[in-house]
C-alpha cells in the first residue's frame, strides 16, 4: 500500500474528533457505464415462459367419435394399440434419458453461448483484457532534515522515456519548473563488451551519481542478488560495486545509498561493505563472519518474511556519521532442505536449504552493532538488560530507526510477541535505556509488525525544543492511533487521533514542518475504505481530524505519495471506479475524477480496459456487513453477475484468506480471477472477513487469538448459509464452493472439516497450512503462543484433523509447489496422506514442480488460475463426480 499528502489552509472538510465506529450498511458500488442496455446490445431473455396451448387444437371428446359412428370399432382398436403402446413405451424407457441428457447438455450449452455474448472468462483477464499501464514517476528523496518547508521542495522525480524496442531514457524533472529536465542516461549500457540491462535504478538527490542493478535473481519475498553498479552521470562511466579490489564482477545481495549519498554500503556472502562513493577507495569489509549460519546486515529467512520485510538491516544515522547494523546468528535454527527438479542437464535434483524456525524450536538470535564512521570502531549494543524479564537470548527484533542524529529507537518483544519494549540508544553517553513497555495481553492481542515511526526535528515556534518522533499505537479502546512524543525520551505520548477507526496502510506518510500537521491514511469511512486526512497539532493538543477529499464520496480507496515538505503528491485512486493516478500540487491531485488537466500529470493509460469495459458486462460488487447469531458484525463483499435471471439459479464460490489482524477485501477496482468466475459462470462470489482480522481494533481482531481455525469456519459458514437463505431464489444449493490460498487454503479445508457437507459442495486450496506446527515460529506464535503452553489449540484447531467430513462433499482440489519455502509441501503430502489412509479419494491436486508460494516458475502463474478456473467450470456443470 502507500503513502499520503497534504497542504494548508483548503477546502478541508471537518471530521469529528470522536466519530463513532462505521456502520457498514449495504453499498452496491456500479463499477462502470455497462453498455448492456444500448439499442446495439439488446439484453437477452434466456428461458421465456411457454405460450399457452389452445384447447380446439388436437383435443378430441368422446361424444364427437360417438356421433361419428365409430365406437364400434374401438374394442379391435384397442387391442391392437395395447400392443403399440407396450412397444412405444419400451422405447421411451430408454429414449427418454437420452433426451434428458442431451437436452440438458444442450440447455447447458445454450446458457453458455448466450452469456457469453457480453460475458468473459479467465483467459480474457490473463491476457491482459483488463489491464492498464502507468508512467513512471518517483519521488527522488533528498538527504533528511534538507527539504522541510515548501520553497525548498522543487517536487523532483524520476521518470523515464520510451524510445522502442525497450529501450528507454531516465530524466529527473520538477514539478515546480516545468520546464526542468536532466537527462540521467539510458536502460542499456556496455560494460568490457558487453551489454547489461538495468533492472532497478537508485538516483542521489544532486543527480550526479546513481546505482544500477542487472542480472537480478530472486530469493525470498523482498530479497535478490545480482549485479549492482555506480554509474557517472557526469561522466558516463560505470563500475561494478564489487567486495575485491579488482572490481570482478560478482553477485551481491543489494546495494545502496547512505542518506547523504556519501556512500554506498553492501552486502556479499552475508558480509557487510561499506565504500566512498566520492574517491577511487574500494569497499572497506565491516564484517568477516558471514556464513550460512551468520547473517550481517541483512535478515535472516524469518525476519525478513515475518518482522522486517525488507533486504537490507541497516540503519544510518541522518547525517551519515553513524550506522546501526543487526547480525543475525541461525546456527541453532533447523534446516529446512527441499529438491529443485529442473536442473538443465543434471541427472539428480538438486537439493536447496534454508534456515526455518517452527513453534517451539530454536529461533535466530540477533545483534546490534554500531560503526562510528569518525573513529572506525564497531561497537556492540546492549540490545536487552536481563532485569527486564527472564527472556534470555530468545527475543524478537520488531523495529529501529534513528530519532536524532544521537538517538537509535529500537522495539524489541519477547518470543511470542506478547509484550513491546521500546528502548533508545543515546550515542552521546553510551547510554541505553528503556522508555516505555506495551503489554498486548490487555488487548488480549499480540505485537504486530510496526507502522513507520517519524522522526520530529525540534520547532521553536511548535513548542519543541528537541527531537521528537511520531508513532502508531493502539489507544485505550484497541484502535491503532497517532501519538506523538515530543522527545525522544518520554516514556509516554500525547494521542493526536482518536476514534472507532484505525489509521491505516503504513501509517504516516508526510509531516508539514510549516504547518505542524501531520498527514495520514485511515479507514474513517468504513473497514474496507481509505482516504486522506490532516490533524494538526501545537505541544501535542488534540485536534480535529480533517478529511481531504470529497466527503460524498465515502467508497473511495486511494494511496497517496508525498514530495519530502508535503508540497506535491502522487494520488492513486484504486477504487471505486476506474483506477488513475495523477501528480502534482497536493491540493490539486484530490479528486483524480475532477483534476484539472492543467494542473496535474495524469499518469494512467487505460485505453485497452476502457475498450474491454465497452465489450464485457462486468459483475456489480456490493459490500456489505451481516450480523451473526451471536450480534457480532462480520463484512464481506458480494460479486454478482450484472444480470440474474430468476429461471437461472446461480452457483456460489466463497473466498477468504482470515489470517489473524490481515484485510483482505477493499473497496478497490479489480478484475481477476473472482470477476471471471462471476461474468462467465454467471456465480455469485462472497469474500468474507472473519472475526480476527484486521481494521476494526482489537475488540475484533482478538477472537484469533490462541484460537486459529476456530473462528474461521464458523463465521464464514454463517454468513454463506444465511446468504444462501436470504437470496435462495437466485441460488442452486447444490452448487456451492469455497477456496482459498496459503491461509486461506486453511481456512478453506478448516472450514470442509467443521461443514461436513452441510453448506459446501465443493473446495478449493492452494499451497494450504494443515498443520500450524508446520509453519514458522514467529507468526504462528505471535497468535497461538508456544505449543507446550496452548496444547488443546494446536492440536485440535490449528490442525485439520475431522478427514471424514471431506468425503461428504463431491470433490476437492488440492494445489501446491514442490519449491514452497514459505508453507512447505510437508502440509498437503501429510493432508493428502491422511485422505489415502482413510480410502478418501474425491480429491484431485496438481503440483507444480520449482514453484514457489507464488506458483510461478515456468509459466505456473498462468497455468494455475486457468486450471482452478477449469476446475471450478466443470464442478459447476456437474462434470466432477466422486471418484
Amino acid at each position: 500500500m502507500s503513502s499520503s499528502h497534504k497542504r494548508k489552509n483548503s477546502h478541508l472538510f471537518l471530521q469529528r474528533k470522536n466519530s463513532s465506529s462505521f456502520n457498514m450498511e449495504d453499498i452496491e458500488l456500479n463499477e462502470f457505464p455497462s453498455g448492456a442496455n444500448s439499442s446495439d446490445n439488446p439484453r437477452i431473455v434466456v428461458d421465456p415462459p411457454p405460450s399457452p396451448s389452445t384447447q380446439e387444437n388436437g383435443n378430441v371428446s368422446n361424444s364427437s367419435l360417438r356421433s361419428r359412428g365409430i365406437m364400434g370399432s374401438w374394442r379391435r382398436y384397442r387391442a391392437r394399440s395395447m400392443l403399440f403402446f407396450s412397444i412405444v413405451l419400451i422405447l421411451l424407457l430408454f429414449l427418454v434419458p437420452f433426451h434428458i441428457v442431451k437436452s440438458t447438455a444442450d440447455l447447458q450449452k445454450n446458457a453458455e453461448n448466450i452469456y457469453s455474448a457480453r460475458s468473459f472468462d479467465i483467459d480474457n483477464v490473463l491476457n491482459g483484457d483488463f489491464s492498464y499501464s502507468e508512467k513512471s514517476f518517483h519521488f527522488i528523496q533528498p538527504p533528511p532534515e534538507t527539504v522541510k518547508i515548501h520553497e525548498e521542495d522543487p517536487g523532483l522525480y524520476l521518470t523515464l522515456q520510451e524510445d522502442g524496442n525497450n529501450d528507454y531514457t531516465m530524466f529527473a524533472k520538477q514539478l515546480y519548473d516545468k520546464h526542468f529536465s536532466k537527462r540521467l542516461g539510458t536502460n542499456k549500457f556496455q560494460y568490457q563488451d558487453k551489454e547489461y540491462v538495468v533492472q532497478k535504478a537508485r538516483v542521489s538527490y544532486n543527480l550526479d551519481k546513481i546505482i544500477f542493478a542487472t542480472d537480478l535473481e530472486p530469493e525470498f519475498r523482498h530479497s535478490s542478488h545480482g549485479l549492482y553498479w555506480i554509474y557517472d552521470v557526469e561522466t558516463e562511466q560505470v563500475l561494478p560495486i564489487s567486495p575485491y579490489p579488482s572490481l570482478s564482477l560478482t553477485p551481491i545481495s543489494y546495494a545502496h545509498f547512505s542518506p547523504n549519498f556519501n556512500y554506498a554500503y553492501f552486502v556479499h556472502d552475508n558480509d557487510l561493505y561499506i565504500q566512498s562513493i566520492h574517491t577511487k577507495n574500494y569497499a572497506n569489509r565491516l564484517t568477516t563472519d558471514g556464513s550460512f549460519n551468520i547473517l550481517n546486515g541483512k535478515p535472516d529467512w524469518i525476519y525478513e518474511e515475518e518482522v522486517l520485510a525488507d533486504e537490507k538491516a541497516v540503519w544510518w544515522c541522518p547525517n551519515d556519521s553513524k550506522l546501526i547494523f543487526a547480525k543475525f546468528d541461525d546456527s541453532e535454527v533447523n534446516t529446512y532442505s527441499f529438491p529443485r527438479y529442473i536442473n538443465n542437464d543434471n541427472m539428480f535434483p538438486q537439493s536447496e536449504e534454508i534456515k526455518y524456525p517452527k513453534p517451539g524450536s530454536f529461533n535466530p538470535k540477533f545483534e546490534l552493532y554500531m560503526l562510528d564512521l569518525g573513529s572506525g570502531v564497531i561497537s556492540l549494543l546492549n540490545t536487552m538488560e536481563s532485569a527486564e524479564g527472564d527472556w534470555g537470548e530468545d527475543y524478537i527484533l520488531y523495529d529501529a530507526i534513528w530519532v536524532s542524529p544521537d538517538a537509535f529507537l529500537f522495539k524489541i518483544s519477547d518470543r511470542s510477541s506478547q509484550k513491546l519494549i521500546v528502548r533508545v540508544y543515546d550515542t552521546k553517553d553510551d547510554s541505553i535505556e528503556t522508555i516505555y513497555t506495551l503489554d498486548y495481553k490487555k488487548f488480549d492481542g499480540w505485537v504486530e509488525k510496526t507502522k513507520n515511526v517519524v522522526p520530529l526535528t525540534p520547532m521553536e515556534e511548535h513548542g519543541r525544543s528537541e527531537y521528537g518522533y511520531l508513532d502508531i499505537l493502539p489507544d485505550e479502546n484497541g484502535f491503532n492511533h497517532i501519538f506523538y512524543f515530543a522527545r525522544f525520551s518520554d516514556a509516554s505520548g500525547v494521542q493526536i487521533t482518536r476514534g472507532n477507526w484505525e489509521v491505516a496502510n503504513q501509517g504516516i506518510i508526510g509531516y508539514e514542518y510549516g504547518t505542524n500537521s501531520v498527514f495520514f491514511l485511515a479507514n474513517i469511512n468504513g473497514p474496507m475504505t481509505q482516504q486522506l486526512y490532516t490533524v494538526t497539532f501545537n505541544r501535542g493538543d488534540a485536534n480535529s481530524v480533517k478529511i481531504l477529499q470529497n466527503p460524498d464520496k465515502k467508497n473511495d480507496f486511494y494511496d497517496f505519495k508525498l514530495s519530502p515538505s508535503c508540497r506535491y503528491a502522487v494520488a492513486k485512486k484504486l477504487g471505486t471506479g476506474i483506477p488513475a493516478t495523477i501528480a502534482g500540487d497536493l491540493f490539486d491531485v484530490l479528486d483524480t475524477d475532477t483534476a484539472k488537466d492543467n494542473k496535474v500529470i495524469r499518469l494512467t493509460d487505460d485505453t485497452d480496459l476502457q475498450k474491454s469495459l465497452q465489450r464485457y458486462d462486468l459483475p456489480i460488487t456490493s459490500y456489505k456487513s451481516m450480523a451473526l447469531d451471536d450480534g457480532t458484525e462480520v463484512n464481506y463483499a458480494e460479486i454478482k453477475p450484472r444480470f440474474l435471471d430468476a429461471n437461472k439459479k446461480c452457483p456460489v464460490l466463497v473466498e477468504s484468506y482470515a489470517g489473524p489482524g490481515s484485510q483482505s477485501y477493499f473497496t478497490k477496482f479489480n478484475v481477476f480471477f473472482q470477476q471471471a468466475v462471476s461474468s462467465r459462470l454467471h456465480a455469485i462470489v462472497l469474500l468474507v472477513e472473519p472475526r480476527g482480522t484486521g481494521g476494526k481494533g482489537w475488540k475484533f481482531k482478538s477472537w484469533a487469538k490462541n484460537k486459529i481455525g476456530y473462528w474461521e469456519p464458523r463465521d464464514i459458514t454463517e454468513v454463506t448459509r444465511k446468504f444462501i437463505k436470504m437470496n435462495q431464489q437466485f441460488i442452486d444449493k447444490e452448487r456451492i464452493a469455497i477456496w482459498g490460498w496459503s491461509y486461506g487454503g486453511f481456512t478453506a479445508l478448516k472450514t470442509i472439516e467443521y461443514d461436513a457437507g452441510q453448506t459446501f459442495n465443493y473446495a478449493m486450496a492452494v499451497a494450504p497450512v494443515t498443520n500450524w506446527t508446520y509453519y514458522d515460529s514467529i507468526y504462528t506464535e505471535r497468535y497461538m503462543g508456544l505449543p507446550k503452553d496452548n496444547t488443546h489449540g494446536y492440536r485440535d484447531l490449528a490442525t485439520i484433523k475431522g478427514f471424514k467430513s471431506f468425503e461428504k462433499i463431491r470433490k476437492l482440489f488440492v494445489v501446491h509447489g514442490t519449491a514452497d519455502d514459505n508453507v512447505h509441501i510437508q502440509n498437503t503430502y501429510e493432508f493428502v496422506d491422511h485422505l489415502n489412509s482413510l480410502g478418501i479419494n474425491n480429491y484431485d491436486m496438481h503440483i507444480f514442480p520449482d514453484s514457489d508460494h507464488t506458483i510461478h516458475f515456468h509459466n505456473a502463474q498462468k497455468v494455475v488460475f486457468s486450471k482452478l478456473y477449469q476446475w471450478l467450470r466443470d464442478a459447476f456443470v456437474g462434470h466432477l463426480t466422486p471418484r
